[in-house]
């Protein structure tokens, strides 16, 4: 990443986590959510979708947990509720979203399981190598700085250890539309980032869900611009969530396409190298 990503990222998310603190939103997940049914509400399809995810892991009651990227905690939160396992510590570079899932943690008495720190996901600070079973980065990861991502959480994952990704890419016949855009490059593509995951661990499997996430990326739109407009925020809360609904609908639009692609991907490290 370029030295400024990182600090524009995490002004976005402290202000995303501002307002919907202030809104007093019950459920606050940050993702496009997994469609089964055009009758579930928004919500229902964004915890479906992380259900989706921790299903992909299988998460074992033994299992210590890492998840980089929490947004405000409420899919660790969800965690919590639905599975039995030892640890969780999530990894988030807004400050603002570390104190409040931190605070909500605390007030569902879920301290001593569920720890929230201020990091890079690319540094996962104070995590010893081979001390981890499973690392989850639900729609995040195109933030990242990916080949220094893929080799930190490699090296703290133990031996037969996975990463589990929902993640979001381009298609490898839109590579040119990332040339000479460092900010694109780090979405990457399928093929260039599965160069960099597969230095570091094998590829368990890679499922298509686009047709499932493609609708939660409208809703997105629908709901920032329906709500936004005239809820009580600061000026520059309301620009980063037109600025969201600008770039959900363009990933509306390169899902539809195929321009984007959109994959459940679980990759396990090498139990020998």
């Amino acid at each position: 990443m370029t030295p400024d990503v990182p600090s524009a990222i995490a002004r976005q998310y402290d202000l995303f986590q501002t307002s919907l603190d202030a809104l007093q939103k019950e459920r606050q997940y940050l993702n496009y959510g997994f469609t089964r049914s055009r009758r579930e509400s928004y919500e229902a399809r964004q915890q479906q979708l992380c259900l989706e995810v921790f299903a992909a892991a299988d998460i074992q009651p033994h299992h210590v947990l890492v998840d980089v990227g929490f947004g405000s905690g409420e899919q660790d939160l969800l965690l919590a509720r639905t599975h039995h396992f030892a640890s969780l510590t999530g990894f988030n570079i807004a400050e603002r979203q570390v104190a409040s899932a931190s605070a909500r943690a605390a007030a569902a008495g879920l301290a001593d399981r569920l720890r929230f720190r201020h990091g890079a996901a690319e540094v996962l600070p104070g995590l010893d190598p081979a001390s981890v079973d499973r690392i989850m980065a639900i729609e995040c990861a195109f933030y990242f700085d990916r080949p220094r991502f893929y080799a930190r959480a490699a090296e703290v994952l133990r031996p037969g250890g996975r990463l589990v990704l929902a993640d979001i890419m381009f298609a490898d016949r839109a590579a040119w539309l990332t040339r000479g855009r460092p900010d694109l490059q780090r979405v990457g593509t399928l093929s260039a980032n599965r160069t960099e995951w597969e230095q570091h661990f094998e590829t368990r499997t890679i499922r298509p869900i686009n047709r499932w996430t493609r609708p939660g990326a409208q809703m997105t739109v629908r709901k920032i611009l329906t709500t936004v407009p005239f809820a009580r925020m600061r000026t520059a809360e309301r620009r980063e969530w037109l600025k969201m609904a600008f770039w959900s609908q363009l990933v509306a639009i390169g899902l539809l396409t195929r321009v984007l692609r959109y994959d459940l991907i679980v990759l396990q490290r090498p139990f020998t190298t």
